[in-house]
């Protein structure tokens, strides 16, 4: 699962992980920023943790290189990327594509941006 920020939809997956009949397991939390809430969840949780930021990498190719390697070493069947603010590229796409789940609340390309179905909505 990747994450940019609270996690709370990390904690709701989280908590119902913890049902026996559910189904799903997460298996560890990535981020794109140090110090963000979404990752303290998921060490409470017990979950493995890693950071790729982009300031890290020569650019952005490079970034969804490092991104992809790092979630593929925990071996996912699905991708969940619930409240990742980073647009992956296609390294990422092409390891994940058809097993990738984006919870963005955007409604491209009329309503981008994090109020994207409140936008909608009060489009009509």
């Amino acid at each position: 699962m990747l994450v940019s920020g609270e996690g709370t939809n990390l904690q709701a997956l989280i908590d119902a992980c913890r049902a026996p009949d559910y189904g799903a397991a997460v298996v560890a939390v990535g981020a794109d920023r140090d110090s963000i809430n979404g990752l303290a969840r998921a060490e409470r949780a017990g979950l493995g943790v890693f950071t790729v930021r982009l300031a890290d990498y020569p650019g952005r190719q490079e970034w969804d290189q490092a991104l992809t390697s790092a979630c593929a070493a925990y071996e996912p069947d699905l991708v969940v990327l619930a409240g990742f603010m980073k647009l992956v590229g296609k390294s990422f796409l092409d390891a994940f594509g058809g097993r990738c789940l984006n919870t963005h609340p955007a409604l491209l390309p009329s309503f981008p941006g994090t109020h994207g179905v409140r936008d909608a909505l009060a489009h009509g």
